[in-house]
């Protein structure tokens, strides 16, 4: 019996030594990815506030004097007056009183314009915006295509390093769990200080950092969708493609769509996106959101550019498990969910703001390991006695 429990507890350590291997070097091979995109979505976490802070003028006017907004029509040819040359691409604005409406164009400005006075609020690049530059680093590390890539596989290495942290981690022995969810700040071994910080703090973030790994992993892979899928029992259903049918002598303006679709349908309480068709046979999209707790309640409807005919509609209260989780997805990556206010942002933050610190410890760590075996490979020199 003895024997049988030794060779168990001697392949569980095998096991436990692969794992440890593994983590290591997929850690040190995604460090630096790891703690760039860490920062970054600390930062990003708190752009609507920070936003409002440093960018007020180009999300919010006065409505002194003002009972309602101008037409989006007015609004747009206050724009075109003072930007002859503009290329919409998407229109978005708020609903909520004193917000600017925000005209996206092709050449990467955005022009934010007053509703109630149908003035120029502000203009910004979308190439120089801080922000926009933060979340360019974030999903691409402001390196385009190849970037890109490399953000997906690291995706799905974080949620490696973050499974086999846990086992690693995971005390031997039940009555040793609440010594190792404790940082010893009063040791003096400073390495072993270290080993606790990467240890413990990552245990903390876990369940957060896990949640944020898989809600990547579901934009970066189709296999991740297809098992949503499945465990919400969503079959996948081919759609036909939506297309606008070019008619001579007839443009139907974004303006126009969304006017159309004001009228047919609950108006939205929250956000306006308006997206420009901007291929010959693309459609218009305009999508309206509501207030919603964790899954976005918004509902889309596409119309053909040339005769403003309604090619398809999709409102929210039609939504199957699927969509319901992929609406979910970016609250649930980003920590912004309405019924949790700030708090859920600050526990994002620190997540966030944990996962940075692990490249730099679990270096650290390895770093000490290496000058540790170093010196078990230094000999000590023999002393020779001598006669006095």
């Amino acid at each position: 019996m003895a024997e049988k429990k030794a060779k168990k507890k001697s392949f569980l350590q095998a096991q436990r030594g692969r794992v440890l291997w593994a983590h290591r070097w997929l850690g040190l091979i995604s460090g630096l990815v790891v703690f760039i995109v860490s920062i970054t979505g600390c930062i990003y976490v708190f752009e609507e506030e920070l936003r409002d802070i440093f960018q007020k003028k180009y999300y919010h006017v006065s409505t002194d004097g003002h009972t309602a907004r101008q037409p989006l029509e007015n609004v747009s040819a206050a724009l075109y007056k003072a930007f002859p040359d503009a290329s919409v691409r998407q229109i978005r604005f708020d609903e909520a009183a004193g917000a600017t409406i925000q005209y996206f164009t092709k050449d990467s400005k955005v022009i934010s314009m007053n509703p109630y006075t149908l003035e120029v609020a502000g203009v910004r690049s979308t190439k120089t915006d801080f922000f926009y530059w933060i979340l360019d680093v974030h999903r691409h590390l402001a390196w385009g295509d190849t970037g890109s890539e490399i953000i997906k596989w690291n995706v799905l290495i974080f949620f490696i390093l973050c499974v086999s942290g846990l086992i690693i981690w995971w005390p031997k022995q039940r009555r040793f769990f609440k010594q190792a969810a404790r940082i010893k700040f009063q040791r003096k071994n400073l390495k072993r200080l270290n080993w606790d910080l990467h240890s413990v703090l990552g245990f903390y973030a876990l369940a957060v950092l896990l949640l944020i790994s898989l809600t990547g992993m579901f934009w970066m892979f189709d296999w991740v969708k297809d098992g949503v899928r499945l465990a919400t029992a969503t079959p996948a259903v081919k759609e036909a493609k939506i297309q606008s049918q070019p008619l001579d002598g007839k443009i139907y303006t974004i303006e126009q769509a969304y006017s159309q679709a004001i009228a047919n349908y609950p108006r939205p309480e929250k956000v306006v996106l308006i997206n420009a068709a901007d291929e010959p046979k693309a459609a218009i999209r305009v999508l309206f959101r509501y207030p919603y707790t964790v899954v976005r309640k918004q509902s889309t409807f596409f119309y053909d550019k040339y005769s403003g005919q309604l090619l398809k509609a999709a409102p929210y209260s039609a939504d199957t498990p699927y969509d319901k989780v992929a609406k979910a997805n970016y609250q649930l990556h980003t920590g912004n969910i309405p019924s949790l206010g700030i708090g859920s942002k600050i526990i994002y933050f620190l997540a966030s703001l944990f996962a940075a610190s692990l490249p730099v410890t679990g270096v650290i760590i390895w770093w000490g390991r290496g000058k540790k075996g170093n010196k078990k490979k230094v000999s000590r020199p023999v002393q020779v006695a001598t006669a006095a």
